[in-house]
């Protein structure tokens, strides 16, 4: 092979590698409050996934990388998500979780900086207000981080 046709060949391999690494954004994770204490954080499972990292801070921006209160690596995912489950940590109304996540993917790590999280701060696509009058009865269910928790019949 001529030595045009090798460096044309090897610039062609750089293009498709470069290509492929920029292309991954991690996907948005989903908080999840637990009561009476503890949160989630994570993120669904996809093929080429082999570590999520969550690093985060309560009620304090981080002011780099190596600022956080926890930062942990995971390395199995179940129920076909990745997930960062802290137990002991009581989040209250109106705190703000500071976070950023990592996914390994297909051996790169790819990196979501910079995210924070209000505690009742009604972020989720299934927050429902609630009139405790009611208008004309009913029937309303409760809807805490996506699952229906109780149910009010309102007379």
């Amino acid at each position: 092979m001529s030595r045009g046709i090798e460096m044309l060949l090897l610039l062609l391999i750089v293009a498709l590698w470069l290509g492929r690494s920029g292309a991954y954004s991690v996907p948005k994770a989903t908080v999840k409050v637990n009561s009476p204490k503890g949160f989630e954080v994570s993120i669904p499972d996809e093929p080429g996934i082999t570590l999520f990292a969550f690093h985060g801070k309560v009620n304090a921006e981080m002011d780099d990388l190596s600022d956080q209160t926890w930062a942990t690596d995971i390395v199995t995912s179940r129920n076909g998500r990745w997930t960062y489950h802290n137990r002991s940590h009581k989040l209250q109304q109106g705190d703000v979780l500071y976070y950023w996540t990592t996914a390994r993917y297909h051996g790169v790590d790819y990196h979501n900086y910079n995210q924070r999280y209000v505690v009742g701060g009604g972020q989720g696509a299934n927050t429902q207000r609630i009139d405790a009058r009611g208008s004309g009865g009913g029937h309303q269910p409760i809807v805490v981080n996506g699952q229906p928790t109780i149910n009010i019949y309102v007379a």
